[in-house]
């Protein structure tokens, strides 16, 4: 997710950096949320652990302070804080960073979803870290039953009563079960990751990917519409073989339930932040002004509590 793709980086970051530092502010009156950002440190106080790569570890920072300085540069007003999976199960880094920055951010964190007690660890995150939701991620168990299972039963009213969000990094094949849970715990606001990451290495992938837009019936489902170079097999801006992927979820979802997110800070690998910007504002121009503001803001307004 992190590491293989983004070695050329370290040949240019200086020059990358400085041309992010230089790069141009947003419109000044727009509201913009970046829905999903991982940030992580290299201190040795916030060990790493990736829980089905022990070993693997980035090969450079990408830390708090840097998002704090790119959202000064192109005007962005607050962020979603989302747990990397190397910190595995402890997301002491990202409640650090909440702590020290508490008007900006809001903050996901990740939990074992095997875990027995798993409603208990939700509970600890939110009221004593002040978290105001969890990531799971059923692609890295794409043939596991945890997510709908009876088990999780009491994860799901926990988030409930506490009025916790869920996102989800999720295959196509794994939405049904998705559905099932969205309809039993219609209290659970959940978000989609990445477009539902539909695989376009398929001969056909439309079939699958089609699985994702029986979630559009439950009100409280949004879908982050953004991040195309994960799903690109050109991997090339401006992605172009993804763009009939955005149109049919902005066709069956609406500009109401979209959402957008950027996945990390500086230093960035795939796509600086004007051309994230650009990629919504003229990459996809099947998009109203009126869809572009509530996909790159307000539309999170709907889902957290931001800092007043």
């Amino acid at each position: 997710m992190l590491v293989a793709s983004r070695r050329a980086f370290l040949a240019g970051a200086g020059a990358g950096l400085l041309m992010a530092a230089a790069g141009p502010r947003s419109e000044p009156d727009r509201l913009l949320i970046d829905t999903h950002l991982e940030v992580w440190d290299l201190d040795p106080k916030f060990p790493f652990g990736h829980p089905e790569r022990p070993d693997l570890r980035p090969e450079v920072a990408a830390p708090i302070e840097n998002q704090v300085a790119q959202m000064r540069d192109y005007g962005l007003d607050f962020a979603v804080l989302v747990n990397p999976r190397y910190y595995s199960w402890d997301n002491s880094y990202i409640a650090d960073c909440l702590r020290r920055h508490p008007t900006r951010f809001v903050a996901h964190g990740l939990i074992d979803p095997e875990d027995p007690r798993v409603a208990d660890r939700l509970r600890h995150w939110v009221v004593e870290h002040g978290f105001q939701g969890m990531r799971f991620s059923p692609i890295y168990h794409p043939d596991s039953t945890w997510l709908n299972s009876e088990a999780h039963y009491p994860l799901w009213r926990e988030a409930e009563r506490l009025g916790a969000v869920f996102n989800f990094y999720i295959l196509p094949h794994q939405m049904p079960m998705l559905a099932d849970m969205a309809a039993r715990f219609p209290g659970v606001k959940i978000v989609v990751d990445h477009l539902g990451k539909p695989d376009l290495r398929l001969r056909d992938p439309w079939p699958e990917f089609r699985k994702m837009f029986a979630l559009e019936k439950y009100p409280q489902v949004w879908i982050s519409a953004s991040e195309p170079y994960e799903l690109s097999l050109t991997k090339r801006y401006p992605y172009r073989d993804t763009i009939p992927l955005f149109r049919a979820v902005y066709e069956e979802f609406g500009g109401r339930r979209l959402i957008w997110g950027t996945g990390y800070p500086r230093p960035r690998w795939e796509l600086p932040m004007e051309k994230e910007l650009e990629f919504v504002d003229e990459v996809l121009d099947f998009y109203t002004p009126e869809d572009r503001e509530r996909l790159l803001g307000r539309n999170a307004l709907d889902i957290w509590t931001f800092p007043t």
